[in-house]
């Protein structure tokens, strides 16, 4: 059973693929939009591909809603064969193929091989988390793009859909492809979208961010003063290193977490207890709350100490966490795509209560990525502009 909204977009993603021979589906976080891309395959010899851990969501959804097809996550997709399907459904595609880089990624030639002279629906909650660049990469998987006269991306981005720009890494002026055209790209494109709203389909409430701002320790703020100065912190035999702006955002981002740093050859680890962790034991009934990091040495540590642990990327796409009443970040990825993700994972339908997202801040850096995810820009693009 489909609600009506769900039945909808599946009759207006059935008329864009007999017209065009594809479609974009841009579907909320939340919003059931794989009963609708499942709704379509029923007409067809369908290959459902999708992140590893979304698959079995994928195939409950499928037999609740009786159409049969295959399964495949994007890493393991070249053990099918193309020939025996005739629509491609690349779920979750921001993930995986829709890069906006020169150069195609190894994922991408592997899916290129089903998708050619297919049908395809190309589904995502945040299809252009980042900007419209991702789209030209996507989209070329495709028959029918309509950017097909452009044989490479250079050619597209330079065709007055992308905006030149260049920042300076370890001395050198370097291409970068983020700032686009977005009013063309979208004229462009408007005619295979097919939109899907969570409260379209029942849900109530949305989820709202609530931050929260965590001192550092004294510890904490001498590793950072050093970084900041020296671009060098060495402990014993702990060597921690900031020599470039992306070295120095990743160490200053585990500096305030306050549980380990990676150097160069070991791990550091902080003796004293987290102030995070300190402010989650006061501020938080743990029994209900998961919590989520992004480092795997935090993951580790957290899951030592609270009962509902794991990671921000892991848990953000194709797992539904709308049991627990309460959502911790303990540290977050530099990406919109996984902030909007998580953000969908406290939604339910039969959720009856406002859902609150915790973001616990310390420390500049954190302020960075909360400020540049919540803005979709590149956090390294700004990184880079304000520390030049």
């Amino acid at each position: 059973m489909l609600f009506p909204e769900q039945q909808r977009a599946s009759d207006e993603l059935s008329k864009k693929l007999d017209k065009y021979g594809l479609a974009i589906f841009v579907g909320e976080i939340r919003s059931g939009k794989s009963r609708s891309f499942l709704d379509v395959a029923r007409n067809y010899k369908t290959l459902v591909i999708t992140k590893k851990d979304s698959m079995s969501g994928v195939l409950s959804e499928a037999k609740e809603i009786g159409v049969e097809v295959d399964v495949i996550n994007y890493h393991s997709v070249d053990k099918m064969n193309p020939d025996d399907y005739e629509l491609i459904c690349c779920d979750e595609s921001h993930l995986y193929i829709s890069q906006a880089t020169p150069k195609a990624s190894t994922i991408w030639k592997k899916v290129v091989l089903f998708t050619k002279g297919k049908l395809c629906i190309f589904a995502s909650g945040t299809i252009t988390p980042e900007g419209y660049g991702g789209l030209y990469r996507m989209l070329a998987l495709s028959s029918y793009s309509p950017f097909r006269k452009y044989v490479r991306f250079t050619q597209w981005f330079n065709d007055g859909y992308g905006i030149p720009s260049t920042v300076f890494v370890g001395g050198r002026q370097v291409a970068v492809y983020k700032k686009t055209n977005g009013d063309k790209i979208k004229r462009e494109v408007k005619h295979l979208v097919v939109k899907l709203r969570r409260k379209e389909t029942g849900h109530e409430f949305e989820s709202e961010d609530v931050i929260h701002e965590v001192g550092l320790n004294k510890q904490q703020k001498k590793i950072t003063k050093a970084l900041e100065k020296d671009l060098l912190f060495i402990k014993g035999k702990h060597e921690i290193l900031g020599d470039t702006p992306v070295k120095m955002l990743g160490k200053l981002h585990q500096v305030n977490g306050g549980i380990s740093i990676k150097g160069e050859d070991s791990l550091f680890m902080f003796k004293k207890e987290p102030e995070k962790v300190k402010y989650i034991k006061k501020n938080f009934d743990t029994s209900k709350t998961m919590i989520l990091s992004y480092y795997k040495h935090e993951q580790d540590y957290l899951a030592g100490v609270f009962e509902y642990t794991g990671s921000v990327t892991k848990l953000s796409t194709g797992v539904d966490l709308s049991h627990y009443e309460t959502l911790v970040i303990y540290s977050m990825a530099f990406s919109a795509s996984n902030y909007e993700q998580v953000r969908g994972r406290l939604m339910n339908v039969n959720r009856k209560t406002q859902m609150k997202v915790h973001y616990l801040l310390s420390g500049e850096v954190d302020k960075y990525i909360m400020k540049a995810v919540k803005s979709k820009e590149s956090f390294t693009s700004t990184w880079f502009k304000v520390n030049r």
